[in-house]
């Protein structure tokens, strides 16, 4: 697999997040999920200085894992589209990241995504999985299949990471924590219509849904509830 790949007449590019793409890609990132994503809405994230710098900091860590991937529009230069992908499947530098997080808004949103993972044992059978934390285009962008192409290629990659068939050159670019796994299912966790319909289309089975309700009873306070979101899904697909 190719660190960057064509698509769509050659108008894009899919490319691997590396180092002189993170601060692109953290923008793109940041800006929309702290806009429009679930977690970001639903603790207010976005009110407080501190968590949107925290926030930050999480999504940078993400992309230094070396498995996440952006579209670049060729004739631009712009990175107009991203998908952020970390392996949390066992005790890693993301968990202890998320220790030193002090933001009330961050801790709760931690919090929130805990007790999702808490409240459904999906992964009892599974040892190592990659998980989906992050899926963006530039509005301007949508409508295009973007988000659907990064999450086919997100799927080939992790096939080949699962088989141990990545590239030399791309395996020994990724920090040793991520060269030990071999991944056997994606997730994710689908709040959007259109998030949830773009992981059906690539192939992803719902494991999982809850009504947006439903997830006060885990515990976590939900200030915002967002307009039109009825229902989030836990979604996998077995590599």
């Amino acid at each position: 697999m190719k660190d960057c790949t064509a698509i769509l007449d050659g108008e894009f590019e899919i490319l691997r997040v590396t180092p002189d793409l993170y601060d692109d890609t953290e923008e793109i990132l940041a800006r929309i999920s702290l806009d429009q994503e679930f977690g970001c809405l639903a603790t207010r994230l976005k009110e407080s200085p501190l968590a949107v710098s925290e926030f930050r900091i999480l999504i940078r860590h993400i992309l230094t894992l070396g498995i996440s991937f952006a579209i670049r529009h060729v004739e631009s230069g712009r990175i107009v589209a991203a998908i952020a992908c970390l392996n949390p499947s066992r005790e890693s530098s993301y968990d202890n990241l998320e220790k030193k997080f002090r933001s009330p808004s961050m801790l709760n949103y931690i919090r929130l995504f805990d007790a999702i993972d808490e409240s459904f044992d999906l992964y009892m059978d599974i040892n190592s999985w990659m998980e989906v934390e992050y899926l963006v285009t530039l509005p301007e962008f949508r409508c295009r299949g973007l988000a659907y192409y990064l999450c086919r290629h997100t799927m080939d990659f992790g096939k080949l990471m699962a088989h141990g068939k990545l590239p030399p050159e791309v395996f020994h670019q990724l920090p040793v924590e991520m060269q030990i796994e071999r991944p056997e299912a994606v997730s994710t966790f689908a709040t959007s219509f259109y998030s949830q319909k773009c992981g059906i289309k690539v192939g992803m089975q719902v494991a999982q849904r809850w009504h947006i309700s439903d997830l006060q009873s885990l515990g976590v306070n939900i200030i915002d509830t967002i307009e039109g979101l009825e229902y989030a899904e836990l979604q996998i697909m077995s590599l």
